[in-house]
C-alpha cells in the first residue's frame, strides 16, 4: 500500500508539472504573442521565420537603392529636359539670325543672348543630387585645381588658330581640366571618364547605372560622320553672329549651324528616352519588391505570430484541467502524521 501510494504521488506531482509548463508555454505565447519561446518548440517556423526575415532585410537594401535610383533619374532627367530646351532655343534664335532682314547689330544682340544659352548649358552639366554632382559619374565631389575644389566641368579660353593668339581666342568645355572635344595626350583618361557612371545593386545579381555622364551627353556624332560638342558649338554659333562680314556671307554662315542644332536635340532626346526606359524599369521594381515585403512579411507573420484567440482558449482549457488536477489531488492525496510515521 505504501509502494502504491508513493507511486500515485510520484504520477500525481509529474502530470500536475506537465501542467503547470502547459500553462506557461502558453502564458508566454499571449504575452510575447510568439509561438516559440525556445527553438525546440517548434524548428520548422523558425527556419521559415529566418528565411523570412534574411529575404526582408534584402529587400530593404534594394528598395532604399531602388529610390536613390529613382531620384537620381528624375534630376538627371530634369537637367537633361533643361537642355534640350535651351538647345532648341538656340535653334530658333539661329533661325531668326539668319534671315537678311536681321542688321549686323541685331544678330550681335542675338549672339548674346545665345551666349548666355551657352553658359546655362555649363550650368545644367554642374547640376547636383544634394552635394554631388550628377554628370560627373563617381567624381561627386568636383576636381581640385589650385588646391581648390572645382566643379568637374568648366571652360578654358584656348586660341582661336593655335599659337596664334591674334586670331582670337574661344571657348571649350573641359572635364578636369581636360578638354571635351580635343583631349589629345589625355584621350585615354578621358575615354575612362566618360564610361564612368554610378551603378547600384537594384537586386540579386542586377546591377544597373542610374545615371548619365555630362562626356557623352556633350558630344554626338552627325550622321555624315561629323563630331561636335554641344557646349563648343553654341560658342562657335555665338562667335559667328558677332563677325561684321559681308550679310550674304554671314547668313550663309549662321544657318551652316542648323542641321548641327537639329541633330544635337535629337541625341539630347535619344538620351531623354533611355532616362525614360530607366524610370519605367524602376518604377516596376519598386512595385515588385513593395509586393515581396508584403508576402515576406506574411510568410513571417504565419511562422512567428500566436493566434491570440487559439492561444486563450488553449489556455482557458489547459487552466481548467490543472484546477481540476488539484482539486482531484486533495482528495487523493491526503497526507496525516501517521501515513509519514509508517
Amino acid at each position: 500500500m505504501r509502494i502504491t501510494n508513493s507511486m500515485m504521488v510520484s504520477n500525481y506531482l509529474s502530470n500536475l508539472n506537465t501542467s503547470m509548463n502547459k500553462m506557461s508555454n502558453l502564458q508566454g505565447q499571449l504575452a510575447t504573442n510568439r509561438k516559440y519561446m525556445h527553438i525546440s518548440d517548434d524548428p520548422v517556423s523558425l527556419i521559415y521565420s529566418q528565411q523570412a526575415r534574411a529575404k526582408l532585410h534584402s529587400l530593404s537594401i534594394y528598395e532604399a537603392n531602388v529610390q536613390t535610383g529613382q531620384e537620381w533619374l528624375t534630376q538627371t532627367e530634369t537637367a537633361v529636359m533643361e537642355l534640350n530646351i535651351l538647345i532648341q532655343t538656340a535653334y530658333e534664335q539661329t533661325i531668326d539670325a539668319s534671315t537678311d532682314v536681321k542688321s549686323d547689330s541685331d544678330r550681335q544682340a542675338i549672339a548674346q543672348y545665345v551666349g548666355q544659352l551657352r553658359d546655362q548649358v555649363l550650368s545644367v552639366l554642374n547640376s547636383t543630387y544634394g552635394n554631388k554632382y550628377v554628370f560627373g559619374g563617381y567624381n561627386t565631389t568636383g576636381h581640385v585645381a589650385s588646391s581648390q575644389l572645382n566643379p568637374p566641368f568648366a571652360y578654358a579660353e584656348v586660341d582661336i588658330v593655335s599659337g596664334d593668339p591674334t586670331q582670337g581666342q574661344k571657348r571649350v568645355l573641359t572635364y578636369n581640366g581636360i578638354d571635351v572635344a580635343n583631349p589629345g595626350a589625355d584621350a585615354g583618361k578621358l575615354a575612362l571618364i566618360a564610361a564612368d557612371e554610378v551603378n547600384l545593386d537594384m537586386g540579386a545579381g542586377i546591377r544597373m547605372d542610374v545615371s548619365m555622364n555630362g562626356v557623352g551627353v556633350m558630344n554626338f556624332t552627325q550622321s555624315d560622320g561629323t563630331a561636335w560638342n554641344i557646349y563648343n558649338m553654341l560658342d562657335e554659333l555665338t562667335r559667328t553672329m558677332n563677325t561684321a562680314v559681308d550679310g550674304d556671307q554671314i547668313v550663309a554662315d549662321i544657318q551652316a549651324f542648323i542641321k548641327p542644332l537639329q541633330d544635337a536635340q535629337s541625341h539630347v532626346l535619344a538620351l531623354t528616352a533611355d532616362l525614360g526606359g530607366k524610370t519605367n524599369r524602376l518604377d516596376l521594381m519598386a512595385s515588385r519588391y513593395g509586393q515581396d515585403t508584403i508576402n515576406y512579411t506574411q510568410m513571417m507573420s504565419n511562422a512567428e505570430d500566436a493566434d491570440q484567440a487559439e492561444v486563450i482558449m488553449r489556455f482557458k482549457m489547459a487552466e481548467a484541467v490543472y484546477q481540476a488536477a488539484l482539486a482531484t489531488g486533495s482528495y487523493v492525496i491526503q497526507p496525516t502524521l501517521m501515513d509519514f510515521l509508517k
